[in-house]
């Protein structure tokens, strides 16, 4: 399967334009396939028909629009500026696919986060290798059909295990998940010298100063913290409010809890067991709980706040992925910053303040993959802009011209034409090193 996906990249998908129909035939699949991606989702994971619709399904259909309209352009060879040693020949730039790429996609996401990076690679020219999460057997099932009409440049693997797989050897590693599988599939490209993205994750901070409109703020961070109950990867994890405002901050987010998240309908389930027990473990050992209701038929937790949190508390170790938020009081902006450093690079870093110099100060203090000024999680809706994280958050980025230039490789080729420098070849005089010399210093 993989070597005949290789040949595919090597012969079929050389061409921009046949690149581009492949596309046009996988957008028409999955505009004839939406009301069965929202409900598969729905049926999966427990995502409301809306919150389906908006991260998912137009997320990708964005992706798929930019592509079809943009890849010829993309994929044009471009001529490197001259310099004094190649002047008169040229230096073209062209974009060369890896080949057969492995993307591997996580469960939260899970048609958002495969189709992406499928997009992605098939523009730049490459073949794919998808695995889906068994943990979504309704959507997984589905993906087959909506992959039908690229099914030939696209294999989709329902039969072998994961360890299997990454046996295989692959021009091009695309993971999105937790650190330490992540680190694994980095180790498989490391043994076989082929280029990787990691999108991982990370506890992702929003800080609050007190000149705010704090109403505008509490919407802000329950749209970011309590979509997809807290289980995306750029979710605020944890809150950190300048202690003046505090109180009054935490009465508009119970008060936006109220209004607009405390619907069970439109809440997605806690995927595993194991973090359901996980949440009430941690809930029923604080005291400073505010909400939180739990539903063990559904495995849905009703959105939380712990109202006293600290940078010590055991639920400050590791990223959250939940509908729990702690909130963090501040008064010194450097020693918050310190504990801020002394973590792991979050993928997500969110500040809302109106003092630019502050701004910029914060911004400048920590290493992060992306983030908002005075809003949440948007930095990621725009696909002309690069998403990926920064250090133990992930490697690389992708979505858009971006995703484009991940999954190419760039070749430099020399083009000599007739004229040819003199000052390369001997005889190596003094008056050619004088020249060259006061040309180039």
């Amino acid at each position: 399967m993989i070597e005949k996906l290789r040949e595919k990249s090597q012969t079929v998908l050389l061409k921009p334009s046949i690149r581009v129909l492949y596309l046009r035939k996988l957008r028409d699949s999955v505009k004839n396939h939406r009301e069965e991606i929202i409900s598969a989702l729905n049926e999966d994971i427990g995502k409301s028909d809306y919150e389906g619709f908006m991260t998912e399904y137009a997320t990708v259909m964005q992706e798929l629009n930019f592509f079809i309209n943009n890849t010829l352009k993309l994929a044009r060879t471009k001529n490197a500026s001259f310099d004094l040693l190649t002047f008169p020949n040229k230096t073209e730039i062209r974009n060369r696919a890896f080949g057969v790429c492995l993307i591997i996609s996580p469960w939260n996401y899970p048609f958002n986060l495969s189709m992406i990076p499928v997009i992605d690679a098939i523009a730049a020219g490459n073949s794919v290798y998808l695995m889906m999460s068994r943990k979504n057997p309704r959507i997984r099932e589905l993906m087959k059909e909506v992959l039908k009409p690229v099914e030939d440049i696209v294999h989709l693997e329902n039969d072998r295990s994961y360890k299997e797989v990454l046996e295989e050897k692959f021009d091009f590693y695309f993971f999105t998940g937790s650190k330490n599988r992540g680190q694994a599939v980095y180790k498989k490209a490391a043994e076989n010298l082929k280029p990787c993205v990691l999108e991982l994750g990370g506890k992702s901070p929003c800080i609050v100063d007190k000149d705010v409109d704090l109403k505008d703020v509490a919407k802000k961070i329950c749209w970011a913290k309590f979509t997809n109950s807290g289980q995306t990867c750029v979710a605020v994890d944890y809150l950190v409010v300048e202690e003046s405002i505090k109180d009054r901050l935490l009465h508009y987010i119970l008060k936006e809890i109220d209004e607009n998240y405390s619907d069970i309908s439109e809440m997605s389930r806690i995927k595993t067991k194991e973090k359901y027990d996980e949440f009430k473990k941690i809930m029923s050992d604080r005291t400073d709980r505010i909400g939180g209701k739990y539903h063990d038929d559904e495995m849905i937790i009703e959105p939380c706040v712990f109202t006293d949190a600290t940078f010590n508390d055991e639920i400050m170790k590791d990223e959250i992925f939940g509908p729990l938020l702690p909130v963090i009081s501040y008064t010194d902006i450097d020693a918050m910053l310190m504990h801020i450093r002394r973590m792991d690079n979050p993928l997500a870093f969110y500040v809302f303040t109106k003092d630019k110099k502050l701004c910029d100060y914060i911004t400048n203090s920590v290493g992060f993959g992306g983030g908002c000024i005075n809003d949440c999680m948007m930095h990621i809706s725009n696909n002309k802009a690069p998403f990926g994280g920064f250090g133990n958050s992930g490697l690389g980025h992708y979505h858009g011209k971006w995703g484009f230039d991940t999954f190419s490789h760039k070749q430099s080729v020399y083009v000599s034409r007739k004229i040819d420098n003199p000052f390369r070849f001997k005889p190596f005089t003094s008056k050619k090193l004088d020249l060259m010399k006061k040309f180039l210093g």
